[in-house]
């Protein structure tokens, strides 16, 4: 009896195993549950249709519940079919028995149906927009992927379901400029709750404007009315500037400054994107990091720059370097950097806002590049090493120079604490150091700083006063000081450097500079033990002060005339009134010569005066006088008359100059000799001046120059009368000179 019953449970215990083995592998066919699958299914969306042809049942063993399996699945939206891999329906044991369809869960299968069809079945989970977007820029492609459907006790549809696809070999056309070639790429679609709802793309391959897309992201929440989308967007390879431009312009980046731009990187870009219920951007941010194997950038001139590099071509290539740009819009580049020929270290940081304040901190060399620094009088040349460290903080109102430390062999330039207006005039300073070298000899060696009582000390050994005697003649709307400088000044040098053999030694100024303009200065200096230099202003009310220059030598003053290339002796006393109106002056050099002057040979050679313009161009030509006459405002000086009188030649002129740009003079001149006799033949005055004289009659010329310094043209007219004009003023300097002489 035992044997039997032992017999039949295993028997029983074996015919179970196998009915449970073949529900859960095979199935059992049946169609008991097909309608209200359908009915079910179809409640979903009215636009979606199941079908398939049969349904197995299975036994889940691991839940204990069954799965029905639908065979040949496929679902139909607008007469357009999607063939599905597996829809499988789990229910409990129970459903079996009382014909209830209270679904577990479902899960859905599909395999390589063509991207058009990713919209048919988005529809149904997915806003309408979405589905709107992906319909415009999916071009082509396979979808595969499967999802599973919770569902609650009462067999209605839950919450936290998720959806798992692969994208396949497709092409995106974002918009016209910007398309993605040959994307795959995982999609995980979680729903938590009609508010809230994520989808995440991980790009396993694709290529963008030349750029590997391998290990991207990118994140889509969706949280009630709040749309945010994080992207981690890895890119590897070249892009040139046409393609740079499409990245930019998506970036919100403005590239108005640069003619041509070759990148060759490997970065990686974090986008932040917060959207609105209407789907419009209300706030963006993003960062870049990585390297820069290759930066080949072109910009346009920069304004002015060929004063400082003069060998520089706007011109800029990157070697191996780090890049760092953080969401806060701060930069950080580390590497090598090429302007013509050879690589060297840079780094730079910025950081700030275009818009608002923003501070740049670097270190970089300046080997490739020549260097000019017209205002010292030092010039680098190419292929010299040259080290640069600057922290330089641009704001709206005004600019500072926190640091500037340039070195090139000898040479050092140290500036600290200089605060610039946005025109880059002098604010306020702190502190300065200079020492430079031309051809290895010092030419500048002093220092500026700012005292505890806020008054100025400029001390050295040697100044180089040449670029500023030129600054005299040159075109210049630019101040050194702003308006917001004020500040007593003291300054001592050892010795000055004017460009020609007249250094001043002793060299001393007290100044008093109120609004960026001097209202006081006493200068004094010396050329040696007997010839000085003096200069003074003294403010004679609010609006006017006047300028006093007194110096033993001329030479410093008047060398920088582009039309006079050689100026020997003579003295210099010069008289200004200066106002807002404008500068009344007068100028008087006694006892000098010039040679090599181009315009005066050529009227000198056109008046056929050959004689006197082979001396002019050998050993120059003596005069005994200048006296002009002249005011000026801006960078327009109106000469209302100017004499020069010598033993060869007088010559009496008006016009103007507007400096470094053109010279326009009209006059008359005329042969000592003739001069001499026409006063001669004055009764009285003529035998006190010159003495008993007869002359043949007056020849001498009319004349007009015009023309920019270096290229000035000259005209002519013969005359054998003397203006009253010519004549009273000749005899003015004549009775002068009498008198002087008799003293």
């Amino acid at each position: 009896m035992g044997k039997f019953f032992s017999r039949f449970f295993i028997t029983i215990f074996i015919l179970i195993s196998l009915i449970v083995f073949y529900l859960s592998y095979f199935g059992i066919e049946t169609d008991k549950f097909d309608s209200l699958i359908k009915g079910k299914a179809n409640e979903v969306s009215k636009f979606a249709k199941l079908e398939f042809k049969n349904t197995k049942i299975h036994l889940n063993i691991k839940e204990v519940n069954l799965a029905l399996k639908l065979q040949n699945p496929k679902i139909l939206i607008k007469s357009n079919e999607i063939i599905l891999s597996k829809i499988d329906l789990f229910l409990p044991l129970k459903s079996f028995i009382t014909s209830d369809f209270l679904l577990k869960r479902a899960e859905i299968a599909f395999y390589k149906n063509d991207i058009k069809d990713l919209v048919k079945i988005s529809e149904a989970f997915l806003p309408r927009f979405f589905n709107k977007k992906l319909n415009k820029v999916f071009s082509s492609g396979n979808l595969q992927g499967e999802f599973v459907i919770p569902f609650n006790p009462d067999g209605s549809l839950a919450d936290n379901y998720e959806i798992n696809a692969k994208l396949l070999d497709s092409n995106l056309n974002i918009n016209k400029n910007f398309k993605i070639y040959d994307l795959s790429t995982d999609i995980k679609y979680v729903f938590k709750s009609n508010k809230n709802k994520k989808i995440n793309f991980f790009i396993n391959k694709g290529n963008v404007l030349n750029l590997d897309l391998r290990e991207s992201s990118i994140d889509i929440n969706l949280l009630d009315k709040k749309k945010i989308i994080n992207s981690k967007i890895r890119t590897n390879g070249t892009s040139k500037y046409s393609e740079i431009k499409t990245i930019s312009s998506l970036l919100g980046i403005k590239l108005n400054n640069i003619e041509n731009l070759k990148l060759t990187s490997n970065l990686e870009t974090l986008i932040k994107l917060s959207l609105n219920d209407k789907f419009k951007i209300e706030n963006k941010e993003f960062s870049v990091k990585g390297k820069i194997t290759e930066l080949n950038l072109e910009h346009k001139d920069i304004k002015d720059i060929k004063q400082y590099l003069p060998s520089y071509n706007s011109k800029i290539i990157l070697k191996d370097s780090e890049i760092i740009f953080d969401k806060n819009k701060n930069l950080s580049l580390l590497g090598l950097i090429k302007f013509n020929e050879h690589f060297e270290n840079f780094n730079l940081d910025y950081n700030g806002h275009l818009d608002k304040n923003f501070n740049i901190d670097g270190k970089i060399s300046l080997y490739d590049l020549s260097l000019s620094f017209s205002k010292l009088n030092y010039f680098k040349k190419e292929n010299t090493k040259a080290n640069l460290n600057f922290n330089v903080n641009i704001g709206k109102k005004f600019n500072e120079i926190r640091k500037f430390e340039y070195s090139s062999e000898n040479s050092k330039i140290f500036l600290d604490n200089i605060k610039l207006n946005k025109k880059l005039e002098i604010r306020d300073i702190k502190k300065i150091e200079i020492k430079t070298f031309v051809n290895s000899t010092k030419n500048n060696d002093f220092n500026i700083i700012k005292n505890n009582n806020k008054n100025i000390t400029i001390s050295g050994e040697l100044f180089d006063a040449e670029p500023l005697l030129k600054s005299l003649y040159k075109t210049d709307d630019k101040k050194t000081l702003s308006k917001n400088f004020s500040s007593e000044v003291k300054v001592d040098f050892n010795r000055v450097i004017t460009g020609t053999n007249d250094d001043v030694s002793d060299f001393s100024m007290i100044a008093s500079v109120k609004k960026g303009s001097y209202n006081k200065l006493s200068l004094k200096g010396k050329f040696s033990k007997d010839d000085i230099v003096e200069m003074s202003i003294y403010q004679i009310d609010d609006n006017k002060k006047t300028l006093q220059v007194i110096s033993d030598r001329a030479r410093p003053f008047i060398k920088n005339f582009d039309f006079i290339k050689g100026f020997e002796e003579g003295k210099l006393e010069y008289e200004a009134t200066i106002s807002d109106a404008g500068t009344n002056s007068n100028l008087i050099i006694t006892d000098f010569k010039v040679s090599k002057v181009p315009a005066l040979a050529q009227l000198l050679t056109l008046a056929s005066l050959q004689g006197i313009a082979d001396t002019l161009s050998g050993e120059g030509i003596r005069f005994d006088s200048f006296e002009m006459r002249s005011n000026s405002k801006g960078n327009v000086m109106n000469i209302e008359d100017a004499l020069a009188m010598g033993p060869a030649v007088s010559i009496l002129l008006s016009g103007y100059v507007d400096k470094g740009k053109v010279v326009s003079l009209r006059g008359t001149l005329v042969p000592a000799t003739k001069l001499n006799s026409i006063i001669a033949s004055i009764p009285l005055v003529g035998d006190i001046l010159v003495g008993k004289k007869t002359g043949e009659g007056v020849v001498g010329v009319s004349f007009k120059m015009k023309g920019p310094p270096k290229d000035i043209k000259t005209t002519v007219n013969p005359i054998k009368t003397l203006t009253p004009r010519f004549i009273v003023r000749a005899v003015e300097k004549m009775k002068k000179k009498k008198k002087g002489e008799t003293k």
